[in-house]
């Protein structure tokens, strides 16, 4: 009977958001409660697209097994009795401390680290206009070591694609041991900022160039590239189309692309879409995924999100919330790309969809 209540709120919110939900989503919101009260770090606890979160929230609340005072979640007599029933245990979090959980510790290559964080100290701020959500410096700098890990560094001709307000393409082209870096962003910021780093200290192998990336390669990137980097949008329209560019861009199998891909904007259900899409349409394969390895830093627009707006809280983000899994994907023999222009249809559904919160 107590299990049987899981899965009625997992219907209402499945219904209310338009997200497939399960007894085992509202078990891990749960055991986010049982851990925290902060709204915001039981999403991180609990790994759902906010809207779903926050729906099942919302639920417990109309069930009288949560209740929420001064922007805190607390779980009533009524939840805590139902958690025993159901010997729910809190969320544990036994991750690495010193390499924050990735297995890559940002400080292996300390010079690596703090040429970094000198020359990025007045980088430009992210904004909603283009997405914009910037990672920690110690990820940005375990992705870099991360990539020299699987060899995709070191004499290799890689692209980076969007996303440069992480600057990891400035990142790769500081440590000198790629042969060459393309840096390709909408954001004019970014790409002078970039520029401008290589410019004063003299690295002539990497360059950054303001492009739209709805708009289709010219010939002289495909097929130029030994790896590519991107922090797509995470509808599943613009996952593909993204992706699908990128993969255009590499050289032949045994090729690599990296992206990042959450569970705060996109489901297990979408993620299922996402790696058949990989696989069946594309002919790449997954070769690694660790989760919560990008951590993002709390952006300013946060407010004026659907993520803030569907919260059943007032309270915003204090601390880090908002992480993604690091995704590195190999080609196989036949693998193929699209290189397409974007159309304004499918680009007015890139960013926003029942799951995704944060633009």
């Amino acid at each position: 009977m107590a299990r049987e209540v899981l899965n009625v709120i997992a219907q209402r919110a499945s219904e209310k958001t338009g997200i497939k939900l399960y007894g085992r989503s509202v078990e891990r919101v749960l055991a986010g409660l049982l851990t925290t009260s902060d709204f915001w770090k039981v999403v991180d606890l609990a790994d759902q697209p906010v809207p779903a979160t926050s729906q099942i929230v919302k639920e417990l609340v109309a069930e009288s097994l949560a209740k929420i005072e001064n922007d805190e979640i607390l779980l009533t007599e009524k939840g805590l009795q139902l958690v025993k029933d159901l010997k729910i245990p809190p969320a544990v979090d036994y991750s690495c401390k010193a390499c924050e959980g990735r297995g890559i510790p940002f400080y292996a290559n300390l010079d690596w680290y703090h040429t970094f964080l000198q020359v990025t100290k007045d980088r430009p701020k992210a904004i909603q206009e283009y997405d914009q959500g910037s990672v920690t410096p110690e990820t940005t700098v375990s992705r870099v070591l991360f990539l020299d890990s699987r060899e995709d560094l070191r004499d290799r001709d890689i692209l980076v694609m969007g996303a440069e307000d992480d600057l990891t393409g400035l990142a790769v082209a500081l440590t000198r041991l790629p042969r060459r870096v393309l840096i390709l962003d909408i954001d004019e910021r970014s790409i002078d900022f970039d520029n401008r780093i290589f410019k004063e200290l003299g690295i002539d192998n990497a360059e950054a160039i303001r492009f739209d990336l709805r708009n289709p390669f010219p010939e002289e990137w495909l097929k130029s590239f030994d790896v590519f980097i991107t922090d797509p949008p995470e509808t599943l329209k613009a996952f593909k189309a993204f992706i699908a560019r990128g993969i255009a861009a590499l050289r032949q199998e045994g090729s690599v692309g990296y992206f990042g891909l959450t569970l705060r904007d996109s489901s297990i259900t979408r993620w299922h879409q996402f790696q058949k899409a990989l696989i069946n349409d594309y002919g790449m394969v997954i070769t690694d995924i660790i989760q919560d390895f990008n951590a993002y830093m709390n952006w300013d627009y946060h407010a004026e999100t659907k993520a803030q707006e569907v919260a059943p809280v007032n309270k915003v983000p204090t601390d880090i919330w908002y992480r993604s899994a690091w995704v590195r994907m190999e080609a196989l023999p036949g693998f193929k790309g699209e290189n397409v222009q974007i159309t304004d249809e499918v680009f007015r559904e890139l960013y926003l969809d029942e799951e995704g919160s944060t633009t």
